[in-house]
């Protein structure tokens, strides 16, 4: 009875044996396998374009970087549940199926880092990842992580996600990672920090978020970051930090804010105070602005240096008229009334009038290489140009009674002068009264005031109605 036992008890053990031999010698032709210290499959540098399938299920380490890997599909890992390191760093993944880390709830270790083409996850690509420590997503190509993306991932301390094309961090997105100690953003394109873009990283020891694009911190955006030992911040787009934004870094040892544009004005004072508390090590903070403060350190600067403040106050503008005057032109002098409404919206009288400065104006400021279309213009100018030829005194009467009127047209006395003149010397005249602003088109067939205003959403037609018995008077008493 006892021989018989004993030789069962043998058979056992031997098929066993045999079992574990199997598996062992089941290690893929183009791969390395060894049981110490760990089951380990190595597989690297082997060109492969898929995972091999002849993986032992007792694996503990896999190791496929370096390859031609194109896709991490849902069954390629589904069978080995011992694992614990999986890298596939360094191939071509472009695409991973939903569920292919699935049932790896002792995998503690995952590289998928420096594949080019993976520009997007699967918010559940790691769903379930309950031990996960360490997390490679550095030189993927990413351009977002998506919201809930690090679900659940309790056990995580070391996120790689630097060398990437991020814009934009949603707030939460790290909100499950409390046990997070190090996390990496470096060298991606991130242009502001939220609210709640750091919430639930109370363990969190190294933030390095340099050569990024950040110009815009939220005042309580590192509010959670109570134990930050190390943080890098430089060569981004900061101008100056919110009052109170680095006030909860109590732990900080190391910080970097060098290569920014920092605006050494009264913007500036808050920071400066926080610098006077802070007993770690700073890298130098160059002042952008004021010129006379550029390229000096702003903890060195004294509180007096800081006093200046922006004018940010806004001026109206209230002249009537623009006296802006360029080369070869003459100041414009466009009636504020008239301004608002279109030219086909004014009686031809109307359009022909001119407003005339009290200053006399030389005739060689006109323009000559600049023709008007409009012939009411032209004349004009060329009476304006004989009258200012004619007697002294015989002018200032002319000029007195022109300016006495706000708005008024030559009189028939002076038209009567233009038919003496040469026609080229009238071709080569410019408008004195050339506005600067660009006018609406007039339509084919002119407006009537009602249709103009009603157009304009305008309930008065006053103004012009008002100025054509005047002028009209005025020509009369002539």
């Amino acid at each position: 009875m006892k021989t018989s036992a004993v030789g069962g008890n043998s058979a056992l053990f031997l098929l066993l044996w045999l079992n574990s031999l199997c598996q062992t010698e089941s290690c893929p032709g183009v791969c390395v396998c060894y049981s110490e210290p760990k089951t380990t499959v190595g597989c690297q540098q082997q060109g492969l374009t898929s995972v091999p399938l002849e993986i032992p299920i007792r694996s503990q380490r896999i190791f496929l970087q370096n390859n031609r890997l194109t896709v991490v599909k849902s069954t390629s890992f589904s069978s080995c549940q011992n694992l614990t390191v999986l890298l596939l760093y360094s191939n071509n993944i472009s695409y991973i199926e939903a569920g292919a880390f699935y049932g790896l709830e002792k995998l503690e270790e995952l590289d998928i880092g420096e594949n080019s083409n993976l520009r997007t996850i699967s918010p559940t690509a790691f769903r379930g990842l309950l031990r996960l420590h360490t997390l490679h997503l550095n030189r993927c190509g990413l351009s977002e992580l998506p919201v809930g993306i690090f679900h659940r991932l309790f056990s995580l301390q070391y996120l790689y996600i630097q060398n990437n094309n991020l814009q934009t961090l949603h707030n939460d997105t790290f909100v499950d990672l409390a046990n997070l100690t190090y996390l990496f953003l470096h060298n991606n394109k991130i242009k502001a920090l939220s609210e709640n873009v750091f919430r639930g990283l109370t363990n969190l020891d190294r933030l390095l978020l340099h050569q990024n694009k950040v110009s815009d911190v939220h005042p309580r955006a590192f509010h959670d970051l109570k134990k930050l030992t190390t943080f890098y911040l430089f060569n981004n787009n900061l101008t100056e930090l919110p009052k109170g934004t680095m006030d909860p870094l109590v732990s900080l040892q190391y910080l970097r804010l060098n290569g920014n544009q920092w605006i050494c004005d009264c913007r500036a004072l808050s920071l400066w105070d926080w610098f006077r508390q802070f007993k770690g090590s700073s890298s130098e903070l160059e002042c952008n602005l004021p010129l006379n403060l550029v390229g000096k350190d702003l903890k060195l600067l004294n509180r007096s240096d800081l006093d200046r403040c922006p004018d940010r106050s806004h001026h109206m503008q209230t002249s009537i008229f623009s006296t802006k005057t360029k080369l070869t032109k003459l100041p414009t002098t466009e009636s504020p009334v008239r301004e608002s409404y279109p030219k086909c919206c004014q009686s031809e009288m109307d359009k022909s009038s001119i407003i005339f400065s009290k200053e006399h104006v030389d005739p060689s400021s006109y323009n000559s290489r600049q023709i008007t279309n409009n012939p009411l213009k032209e004349k004009e100018n060329i009476s304006k140009t004989k009258f200012q030829e004619m007697d002294h005194t015989k002018n200032s009467t002319h000029k007195q009674r022109l300016n006495d009127a706000p708005i008024g047209t030559y009189s028939s006395t002076l038209d009567q002068s233009l038919d003496k003149l040469k026609p080229e010397f009238i071709e080569n005249m410019e408008s004195s009264t050339a506005p600067t602003k660009k006018k609406k088109k007039c339509t084919k067939k002119p407006k009537s005031d009602s249709q103009c205003l009603k157009a304009n959403n305008s309930t008065s037609v006053k103004p012009n109605l008002l100025v054509l018995p005047i002028i009209w008077i005025w020509l009369t008493m002539c």
